[in-house]
């Protein structure tokens, strides 16, 4: 118990002069908004069209039946998708305690989870689009003006260059 006590001391202390740190949920450079909002964005274009198929759908054969199953499946997936981003992208990173606009953000992330589970147990294309109006505020609150993909800059530059290299088939003087 005494050695427990002194490991929490020691490892408080340190946190309070701040050798340790926390460290975000997916490594630095690799995600970045625009990613995440276009993996979302299809993951709703695929809930819309798992909803519409199983709304449309007689499912009188076998084979209908079976396709069914596959919709109802891949609307699972995309929602259960979705639902890991927004908790481990936006509610453990992106929004951080004590920002002015973090009751805002919670209140959105929540809203969106909320929606997730109604659109995993119906068919209903208005909850779908109610997540999707919702999903298009959420963005809003992360929306950086001018913001480019580092990767997508250097690619750019690459592809300039290049280009630029090629333009002519003879030499300047």
């Amino acid at each position: 118990m005494k050695k427990r006590l002194l490991t929490f001391g020691i490892a408080l202390t340190l946190l309070g002069q701040g050798v340790l740190s926390a460290h975000c949920q997916m490594p630095c450079g690799i995600y970045h908004d625009d990613m995440v909002f276009d993996q979302i964005d299809q993951y709703i274009e695929t809930m819309y069209k798992g909803i519409t198929v199983l709304n449309d759908n007689k499912f009188d054969s076998v084979k209908d039946k079976n396709e069914f199953v596959r919709w109802v499946i891949q609307k699972e997936k995309a929602s259960d998708e979705a639902a890991n981003l927004i908790l481990t992208y936006f509610l453990q990173q992106k929004i951080k305690p004590g920002e002015a606009d973090t009751q805002k953000r919670l209140a959105g992330a929540h809203e969106l989870l909320f929606l997730i589970v109604q659109i995993k147990q119906n068919v209903d294309k208005k909850i779908l689009e109610s997540f999707s109006h919702e999903w298009e505020s959420f963005k809003l609150m992360f929306h950086r003006e001018g913001y480019e993909c580092e990767m997508e800059k250097i690619k750019l530059k690459q592809d300039h260059s290049h280009d630029h290299n090629h333009d002519h088939d003879h030499d300047h003087p």
